[in-house]
């Protein structure tokens, strides 16, 4: 078996998935239309940047969540953006699927590495 084959035959079967076509073909809805493009990136600007303040173990301020509230309503209402955000969120969760399944198969044998757990 070659390795370099798998790959390919892997990124091929993505490309062919229902969840990158879902995704590719709500990108191009929301190429054609403007406001659900902005409201999708702007939706999208200000989750990011509320996960990284959590993570950086900054306590959410109220005017941060009311302003991502305010942006659901706006994605909910506006049909092309929801089925973005939808498809977005889907392939995000296959896509972290794929990257710990290919992780842990690339970790087998390196257990050896981890220090003594105490």
């Amino acid at each position: 078996m070659n390795i370099y084959d798998k790959a390919y035959e892997l990124a091929a079967g993505i490309k062919e998935s229902d969840e990158m076509k879902r995704l590719t073909a709500a990108g191009e809805k929301i190429k054609g239309n403007e406001d659900a493009r902005k409201l999708v990136k702007e939706y999208l600007m200000a989750q990011m940047q509320a996960d990284y303040a959590k993570l950086a173990g900054q306590k959410q301020d109220d005017k941060t969540y009311e302003h991502l509230q305010e942006l659901a309503v706006l994605v909910s209402n506006n049909g092309d953006a929801q089925e973005y955000l939808q498809a977005f969120i889907r392939w995000q969760q296959v896509a972290a699927d794929l990257q710990k399944i290919i992780s842990d198969a690339m970790m087998q044998g390196m257990d050896v590495l981890e220090l003594d757990k105490k």
